[in-house]
């Protein structure tokens, strides 16, 4: 990564900063080592006591779909904007189809009353059923449930939410079983829906992709946050009681407090620390503040702001946009690291059109793409190295194993997929060859229906 340009020569004082810029974000493959050793550390504490630095939390399902399982069950979806209704209906052979209906979430809800919110989940449904031509079935239809909260099990059907987070505050549900919750809102109201299963999301992206793939291990989500979920052996997680030791369990890992206690694990630069700094949260999900999309973009923008300041970039102009928490998307570095135009005119767009920089130079587009490929770079080695610390607790790669990875940071930045197994190459050299990464769409509806089947069972 540097500045090149036939026609282009940064300046020396330019020259440094990006050598600076690079030592910083450019994680060679001993740190990266140390990253995974330190994080499965924190995985192991996570499975035998509570209160611990990654969660690790066991969801209590314990069967592994075969990809033969037939049957038609609904999976109910409730995340950050809005509410999806699925209907799922399972073929067999690792066939799914579905019809779904999303339900768009007012802001009074995620801030109110837990019975508000069961309302509006149970008037979602009777919608759908109602739209499917199932509102007169008299044989009640089993019902997964999954949200991308943290949630404690003490049986599949059996689940409180332990914090509710991005810009949730739901007052009344504080230790109460959501499944029941639920199933009471649906009885209120004479639906014919029986809620079989409580999941999270990532647990339901690693269930719908186990049914299509029986070598699954791992599901892990790179989107506005990141979570990761796999299989593990229960007789290795030591504060679950009750589950048969020889079967395997999925647990939910909540990776992003990875660091949250221990902030030497991570190699946090000045430019992180800023920015958890003004977060809602501070110190709260170092891990996730580093590759996530709700903040890559606010990285960015806050070394820009350090350059400019620096005399380095724009000619030291400010811009109100520029100037703006969180008014640098992450969809603009996406596009940004895109871009392949000799004159970066794509850059340029989002620059002057967007951010509203009166005048950019080519050395100044340049050098924004470096800054937006540096800690685009960063968070995929961060992901990469997530990724290994699993898979070296679980199973040798010769084995073979499948990863599923989603979310629009994964999806939508062009390069950072080739990034991702580009570091675990250097982890396991020609053996990640047998690693397949594939993606699973509406993994979490269709999970929430795989767990309804579960628990029907």
């Amino acid at each position: 990564m540097s500045l090149e340009s036939p026609s282009i020569e940064p300046n020396k004082a330019i020259q440094l900063a990006i050598d600076e810029l690079k030592s910083q974000f450019e994680l060679p493959f001993e740190t990266l080592q140390h990253i995974v050793s330190n994080m499965r550390k924190e995985m192991s504490n996570g499975l035998k006591s509570d209160n611990t630095n990654i969660a690790m939390l066991p969801s209590w399902i314990t069967r592994h779909p075969t990809g033969q399982e037939s049957g038609e069950y609904l999976g109910l979806e409730l995340n950050a904007t809005y509410v999806r209704v699925y209907l799922v209906n399972l073929h067999g052979q690792g066939q799914i189809t579905t019809r779904q209906q999303k339900y768009f979430l007012e802001e009074s809800l995620k801030r109110g009353s837990i019975n508000n919110m069961i309302d509006f989940l149970a008037t979602s449904v009777d919608h759908f059923l109602t739209f499917i031509g199932k509102c007169r079935i008299t044989e009640p239809i089993a019902l997964g449930f999954v949200l991308s909260f943290p949630l404690h099990h003490s049986a599949l059907n059996k689940a409180h939410v332990i914090q509710w987070t991005k810009d949730f505050e739901i007052t009344g549900a504080d230790g109460k079983n959501i499944a029941e919750l639920l199933q009471t809102g649906f009885r209120r109201r004479h639906i014919p829906v029986s809620v079989k299963a409580v999941i999270n999301g990532s647990v339901g992206c690693l269930l719908a992709h186990s049914y299509r793939s029986l070598d699954t291990l791992l599901s892990c989500t790179i989107s506005t946050g990141t979570n990761a979920a796999y299989w593990e052996k229960v007789k290795n997680v030591v504060k679950c009681k009750g589950a048969d030791e020889n079967d395997d369990m999925i647990v939910n890992t909540e990776w992003g407090s990875f660091g949250d206690r221990n902030p030497d694990y991570l190699p946090r630069t000045y430019y992180d620390n800023h920015v958890n700094r003004r977060s809602v949260n501070p110190g709260v999900h170092t891990y996730e503040k580093m590759v996530s999309g709700l903040y890559l973009g606010e990285i960015a923008r806050n070394i820009m702001m350090d350059f400019v300041d620096r005399r380095l970039l724009f000619n030291s102009q400010y811009t109100q946009e520029m100037n703006s928490h969180y008014g640098f998307e992450t969809s603009y570095m996406s596009a940004i690291t895109a871009d392949k135009t000799i004159n970066l005119e794509e850059t340029k767009h989002i620059l002057e059109s967007i951010m509203n920089v009166p005048c950019t130079t080519l050395c100044d587009r340049q050098l924004v793409k470096l800054i937006c490929d540096l800690v685009a770079q960063r968070a995929a080695r961060l992901v990469a190295s997530g990724i290994s610390a699993i898979i070296n607790s679980s199973q040798e790669v010769e084995r073979g194993l499948t990863i599923s990875v989603e979310g629009t940071v994964y999806e939508e930045f062009p390069e950072f997929p080739r990034m991702v197994n580009e570091a675990l190459r250097e982890f396991y050299g020609s053996n990640a060859d047998y690693i397949n990464i594939g993606i699973t769409r509406d993994g979490n509806g269709i999970g929430a229906a795989l767990a309804a089947m579960i628990g029907s069972t």
